[in-house]
């Protein structure tokens, strides 16, 4: 797909709904802002991939030069999903990727519903498969999640705020969680979508389940950033990090450097392993494969699934 930013004006089997220049506007007074910096807004066909359907009408933006291409929908299912469906038809290459305005069904790690209201950040994208020639694939795979977070912090921080990433999957900024990451193989493919409150966190009163962590927005921490101005950012500084760290170091290299970002090393915190199970350990540190090390009883024990609480928090 040539690279670009584009509105997608129509909406397709039921994932998402379509958009325009005004509409995006009249979504929130950030979106606004972005329509009115990255105009004009040129109307014009994308190709699907076959070259032989219709393809899709769409808004490009005639001031965004880009190597990736960038699609905005209105209302979505959830972008993952989303997604999918326009890498199989538009032939998306790995790096695009597909923003909504809001979703009706987003959904972070374990399933566990995503709250995504008008104002944040909500995207997906294809990732390449690191490694392959050097058949280190599997060994990046099991620590992608980490990855995601080390560019999101990186991007955060170019914004002026400090980071920290608490495994396996969240961005905190003052031990409050402004990001969520979630990571799927979807037909070989690897996506990662990322949800970042910009403008808006969610009141735990509000939520279906309590959150592991307090939720807090880009500008409760005094910054003002629109969705698009953070994903441009975002997509061209993430995309070079991602590149220079797979193309100088092992995994287990990755996972030793990301020790300085980890969340709470040092401290006890609560780990819920299910429903029924949950005790008091102090996390250590990072093992090579990506799992949590903590110290439990005395003992030095490696963690690969679960949620962590701060110690105290949860009953």
């Amino acid at each position: 797909m040539k690279p670009g930013l584009y509105l997608l004006a129509e909406e397709r089997n039921n994932l998402f709904s379509a958009l325009d220049p005004r509409g995006l506007a009249e979504k929130h007074p950030l979106w606004a802002e972005d329509v009115r910096r990255l105009g004009p807004w040129v109307k014009t066909i994308i190709p699907d991939k076959s070259g032989n359907g219709r393809g899709m009408t769409a808004w490009r933006s005639g001031s965004v030069s880009a190597n990736f291409a960038s699609l905005v929908c209105g209302s979505c299912s959830s972008t993952m999903d989303a997604l999918c469906y326009l890498i199989d038809v538009f032939g998306l290459s790995p790096w695009d990727g597909l923003l909504a305005v809001e979703q009706k069904e987003g959904r972070g790690r374990r399933s566990h519903f995503w709250v995504s209201p008008p104002g944040n950040l909500y995207v997906s994208w294809p990732w390449p498969d690191p490694g392959r020639e050097r058949e280190t694939v599997n060994r990046w795979w099991k620590v992608t999640s980490l990855l995601a977070g080390e560019l999101t912090a990186v991007v955060l921080e170019s914004f002026g705020v400090e980071t920290a990433v608490k495994w396996p999957n969240d961005i905190l900024i003052n031990d409050k969680k402004i990001c969520g990451i979630l990571v799927e193989k979807r037909d070989g493919r690897t996506i990662v979508g990322v949800g970042l409150n910009l403008v808006y966190a969610p009141q735990q009163g509000k939520l279906k389940e309590p959150p592991a962590t307090e939720p807090v927005s880009l500008q409760e921490m005094g910054e003002s950033v629109s969705p698009l101005q953070f994903w441009l950012r975002f997509a061209e500084t993430g995309r070079l990090r991602f590149e220079q760290i797979v193309e100088s170091m092992a995994p287990e290299d990755f996972v030793m450097l990301l020790q300085r970002r980890l969340a709470w090393k040092g401290k006890t915190v609560l780990i819920r392993k299910s429903d029924n199970e949950a005790y008091m350990a102090e996390i250590s540190g990072l093992s090579p494969d990506g799992g949590l090390l903590v110290i439990r009883e005395g003992k030095l024990e490696t963690v690969y699934t679960g949620s962590i609480f701060p110690a105290g928090s949860v009953d």
